[in-house]
């Protein structure tokens, strides 16, 4: 019997979704069409899942959503409990309270796709991997940067090779938000093919517009040194060119959209919830837990070389385990996401 329901579910069922954070800045447009069509639209879907129930913090938008969607909103981010049988989170405002509205489904052994970014803290980060490893639960903290084949084929191609340098480049409007995209592709690419992060310095005139450089430095598990900068303009999905003694030139691997349909979506957007479906249904994460806890750590040190360090490498060592990144969005000054989440649950804080 599934730890989330009262009552089996047979294999030719649909597999049920609980939809959290579906409004504001959040990846519910892009994702949850290939999941269920909705009312009017041309949508087809593109799983065996089926979003049962959704939440959000603004009730009546996640009741407007949910009618567009043919599901159920429910009044407490907890109330999908025994109704589904895996949550897929779609906001970014939310993360720095992620920790707290996963809590009820990772305790459940539930799968749970957790949206970038994971956490703003590593306590918060390292809170949730132990509620799923001790509960058994899954987790997908993805980017759309990392779920392709482009950056799949990089990271396979890198794997047994002696890396001496790098350049990527993603298309940015601010780091936590989009530039995000590009740290957990370098993340994908070059360190979970055996080169992690030691340190990272980000170089901008300003973290809420490009252009930006990052520099990571990476060590691998022989002592061998090496650098690899990542680009942060506008106009490019993502693409990284790696260089080894044996290939001059670099190999390069490019992100591409997709050209019509179906293409314009299973290259980019779909390829996250097939992901999801999968570990879904046969507990195998694409990642594991201290592969999730790593890129965290990436992200957060250079929010902390931006933010306090002049721009200068942090090496991730020296990331406090309760220092906090910023949630606030500059771009964004119409939003108020942040302060309806604060009044709701608090600071956030461990």
């Amino acid at each position: 019997m599934n730890a989330s329901s009262d009552t089996p579910r047979h294999d030719y069922e649909p597999f049920r979704v609980g939809f959290l954070n579906v409004a504001s800045y959040s990846h519910m447009p892009l994702w949850a069409p290939a999941i269920n069509p909705r009312v009017g639209q041309k949508d087809t879907p593109f799983t065996g899942m089926r979003i049962t129930h959704c939440w959000d913090i603004e009730d009546d938008k996640a009741k407007e959503i949910a009618e567009s969607y043919g599901c159920e909103a429910v009044k407490n981010f907890d109330d999908m409990l025994g109704k589904v049988d895996g949550v897929i989170s779609g906001g970014y405002y939310n993360h720095p309270w992620n920790h707290i509205l996963h809590e009820p489904y990772l305790e459940a052994g539930l799968p749970n796709l957790i949206n970038r970014p994971f956490a703003n803290s590593l306590a918060k980060a390292r809170k949730m991997i132990a509620l799923a490893e001790k509960h058994g639960a899954t987790i997908l903290a993805p980017s759309s940067h990392e779920h392709n084949d482009p950056i799949s084929r990089a990271k396979a191609w890198a794997n047994d090779k002696q890396i001496v340098c790098y350049t990527a480049t993603n298309s940015f409007d601010d780091y936590p938000t989009h530039g995000i995209h590009g740290v957990y592709m370098v993340c994908k690419a070059i360190a979970e093919a055996g080169n992690p992060v030691v340190s990272v310095a980000y170089q901008a005139d300003s973290w809420h517009s490009p252009p930006g450089v990052i520099t990571f430095e990476h060590v691998n598990s022989e002592g061998h040194q090496f650098y690899g900068t990542l680009h942060q303009v506008s106009g490019s999905w993502g693409t990284v060119q790696i260089h080894t003694q044996a290939a001059y030139g670099g190999e390069n691997f490019r992100i591409h959209t997709g050209t019509g349909y179906p293409f314009d979506k299973t290259e980019i957007w779909v390829p996250t919830i097939w992901a999801f479906q999968n570990m879904a249904l046969h507990k195998e994460m694409p990642q594991t837990f201290g592969q999730l806890q790593h890129k965290t750590n990436v992200f957060l040190a250079g929010w902390k070389s931006i933010l306090e360090n002049d721009g200068k490498p942090v090496k991730l060592t020296d990331v406090p385990e309760e220092w906090e990144s910023p949630a606030e969005l500059p771009n964004h000054p119409d939003h108020d996401t942040v302060s309806l989440f604060q009044k709701k649950f608090g600071d956030g804080s461990i």
